[in-house]
C-alpha cells in the first residue's frame, strides 16, 4: 500500500502544531515578537499555513544573535523544518547535533537525529536514517523522554512494514497510537497520521475490518481539511478492496483521487490508481479498464521513482494483461521494469533489513535478555521474602489456632460446669440463717450510732430470703431504696445486710440472682432459648441487652448466645 516513510515526512512538518488557519501576518508586527511568542505561532500554524514560515524564518534569523543555546537550536530546528532542500535542511540539523551532543538536554539531540533520519530515508538512504534513528533513541532513552522514544519505535515500525514484517511492525505502531490517544498535549495531525499507520498495517495483514474501525474512528473526530483525511479515505477504499466489496472500495477510491490529486503526492495518488484498477480488473474483469488505470501508475513511476510492494504489483498486473492482449512490445517494457523496481527494492531492503536486525532487533534482544534476568533475579528475592512472609503467617496462625482451640476448650469447661452445678449453686442457701454471719454483721455495726440489734438484722435476712423465692429480683428498674421501703427500713441497713451477708453490693446481688435464675430457665426452656437477647433481657430484670450480655459474662465467663448454643446442641444429641 503506502510507503509510510514518505508520509513521515509530513508527519515532521505537522507533529508540532495543531490545525491552523490561514492567513498573513505583517512582517512588522512579527519583528516585534518576542521568542516565546514567535514560537508559540509557529507551534500553533498548520503545515500549509503561510504564516508558519514567516515566523520560523523570523524566529531563526532573531536567534543568530543570541547567547542563548537553546533558542539557538530552536532556530535551527525551525529553519531545517521549513526548508524546502532537505541538504539544507540537515545542515541545519547538523549543527543543532554539534551543539548539543555534549550537553544534551531533554529534546536536543534526539530531536534533531529523528528529524534528519526521516530526510536520509525519504531520499532512500536506508542505513545512514536508521543510524540516525538509532542514535536519536539512545538520548531519548538517556533522557527518558517517552514521547520521543515511543515516536522513534513508531519509525522502526515503518522501516518494518517496508521489509515486509508487518507482525513486528503491528506492536511498535499500534504502543505510539495509544501513547498519542492518551496524551492531551498530541496534535490532531499527529493523531490522524498514527491512525493512518495502524490501519495501513492492518490492510497488509489482511485485516480490513480492524483498519476500517480505527479509521472510521477518526474520521468522526475530524474535518475534511485535516491534511491526513484523503489518506484514511484511501485506506478504507483498500480496505473494501480487500474484503471484495468493489463498488464502496471505487466510490472511496475517487474520493481519495479528487482529494490527492491536486497536491503534490504522486505516489499515493498512484497507489490510488493501483487499487482503482484492481477493483476493475476483479469485480468486472474488463482488462482495457484497468490496464488504463495501471499505465497511470507507471506515468507517475517513471518521473518520481517511488516504489513500494504495491507499485511492483502494479506491473505483475500490466504483464498479464499484455500477455492475455498478446502485446510482446508492452510485455517486454513491463517486464524490464519489474526488474529495475525489484533492483531497487532488493538492494534497499537487503541493506536496511541487516542493519535493522544488527543495530536494533539484537541490542533490543540482549536488552530484554537483561531485563528478564533481572526479573527473574527479583522473582527470587520476591520468592525469599514471600516464604518468610508465609512462615510468620503461618506461625501466627498456628498460634491463633491454638489459642481459639485452648479458649474453646476453657468454654466447653465452663458450660459444663456450670450446667452440672447450676441448680446446686441456686438452692445451696440454707433455710436455716447463719447465725455467725449475722453475729458478725451485728457486731461491725455497733459502732455506728444507728447499728441495728440481731432480731432486725434476722429480720431483714427473711425478708431477703423471702424475696429472692418469690423472684422478685426478676423486676425491671428495680432500686435499693424501693426494695428498702418494701422491707420498712432504710436503704443504708439493707445495703449493709446485702454487703456483710451476701458479700457483694446491691447490685451485683441483684445481677447474680437474675442469671443464676437465667441459666436454669435457658437450660430447661427450649421455647426460651429461642428469644432474642434483648427479650431474654427483658425476662430476666435487666433494662437492655447489653446490661445482660455483660452481666451474664461477669457471672459465667460465657456469652449468652454461647450459652444458648451449646445447650441446643447437647439437647439435640441426647
Amino acid at each position: 500500500m503506502k510507503n509510510k516513510l514518505v508520509i513521515t515526512i509530513l508527519l515532521l512538518c505537522i507533529s508540532l502544531c495543531a490545525q491552523g488557519v490561514n492567513y498573513v501576518t505583517s512582517l512588522d508586527s512579527v519583528k516585534k515578537m518576542g521568542f516565546t511568542e514567535l514560537k508559540k505561532k509557529f507551534d500553533n500554524c498548520s503545515a500549509n499555513d503561510k504564516n508558519r514560515l514567516l515566523y520560523g524564518n523570523t524566529y531563526y534569523k532573531k536567534s543568530k544573535y543570541q547567547n542563548d543555546r537553546m533558542i539557538i537550536m530552536e532556530g535551527l530546528f525551525m529553519a531545517a523544518t521549513i526548508s524546502k532542500n532537505k541538504q539544507i535542511g540537515i545542515s541545519y540539523l547538523d549543527s543543532i547535533i554539534s551543539l548539543s551532543a555534549d550537553r544534551s538536554d531533554f529534546i536536543y539531540p534526539a530531536k534533531a537525529y529523528i528529524l534528519k533520519s526521516e530526510y536520509l530515508l525519504y531520499d532512500n538512504h536506508w542505513n545512514e536514517g536508521l543510524i540516525n534513528l538509532l542514535k536519536a533513541e539512545k538520548y531519548s532513552e538517556k533522557k527518558r523522554n517517552i514521547k520521543q522514544n515511543s515516536f522513534i519505535n513508531e519509525q522502526i515500525g515503518l522501516i518494518k512494514t517496508n521489509l515486509g514484517k508487518y507482525e513486528e511492525a503491528l506492536p511498535l505502531i499500534k504502543q505510539h497510537y495509544l501513547f498519542l490517544k492518551s496524551n492531551n498535549d498530541c496534535s490532531p495531525a499527529e493523531i490522524s497520521y498514527s491512525t493512518f499507520l495502524l490501519s495501513d498495517l492492518y490492510n497488509r495483514l489482511k485485516k480490513p475490518d480492524s483498519a476500517l474501525y480505527y479509521n472510521n474512528k477518526r474520521l468522526k473526530e475530524i474535518k475534511p481539511q485535516n491534511v491526513y483525511y484523503k489518506y484514511l479515505i484511501l485506506s478504507n477504499g483498500i480496505a473494501y478492496h480487500i474484503k471484495k466489496e468493489y463498488k464502496t472500495s471505487n466510490i472511496l477510491l475517487d474520493s481519495a483521487i479528487s482529494l490527492i490529486y491536486p497536491s503534490s503526492d504522486k505516489l499515493n495518488l498512484a497507489i490510488s490508481y493501483y487499487y482503482k484498477g484492481s477493483n476493475i480488473l476483479d469485480g468486472e474483469n474488463n482488462l482495457q479498464k484497468a490496464k488504463m488505470y495501471f499505465e497511470k501508475v507507471d506515468s507517475i513511476m517513471v518521473i518520481s521513482k517511488e516504489y513500494t510492494p504495491d507499485i511492483r504489483n502494479n506491473y505483475i498486473k500490466l504483464i498479464k494483461i499484455s500477455k492475455k492482449l498478446n502485446n510482446d512490445r508492452k510485455q517486454l517494457y513491463y517486464l524490464n521494469r519489474l526488474i529495475e523496481i525489484d533492483i531497487i527494492l532488493n538492494q534497499n531492503d537487503h541493506v536496511l533489513s541487516k542493519n535493522v536486525t544488527k543495530y536494533y532487533d539484537t541490542p533490543h534482544l540482549l536488552s530484554e535478555k537483561e531485563k528478564i534476568i533481572s526479573k527473574i533475579n527479583s522473582e527470587k528475592q520476591m520468592y525469599v521474602l514471600t516464604g518468610c512472609f508465609i512462615f510468620i503467617i503461618l506461625v501466627v496462625s498456628f498460634y491463633y489456632l491454638f489459642k481459639i482451640k485452648r479458649e474453646k476448650k476453657i468454654l466447653d469447661k465452663r458450660f459444663h460446669d456450670l450446667i452440672n452445678n447450676s441448680e446446686n449453686e441456686f438452692k445451696k442457701e440454707s433455710s436455716i440463717v447463719d447465725e455467725n454471719k449475722l453475729r458478725k454483721l451485728v457486731d461491725n455495726e455497733k459502732s455506728n450510732a444507728k447499728s441495728f440489734d440481731l432480731p432486725i438484722a434476722k429480720e431483714l435476712i427473711e425478708k431477703l430470703r423471702k424475696f429472692e423465692n418469690e423472684f422478685g429480683y426478676l423486676e425491671l428498674n428495680l432500686k435499693l431504696i424501693d426494695l428498702a421501703d418494701r422491707f420498712d427500713t432504710n436503704s443504708s441497713y439493707l445495703s449493709k445486710t446485702i454487703n456483710q451477708y451476701k458479700g457483694k453490693n446491691f447490685s451485683q446481688y441483684l445481677n447474680d440472682l437474675r442469671i443464676d435464675y437465667a441459666v436454669i430457665k435457658l437450660k430447661k426452656d427450649k421455647k426460651i432459648r429461642k428469644y432474642t437477647v434483648k427479650a431474654l433481657a427483658e425476662e430476666f430484670g435487666f433494662n437492655n441487652s447489653e446490661s445482660f450480655a455483660k452481666a451474664f459474662h461477669s457471672k459465667t465467663g460465657l456469652q449468652p448466645s454461647y450459652f444458648i448454643k451449646k445447650t441446643n446442641e447437647d439437647v439435640s444429641r441426647d
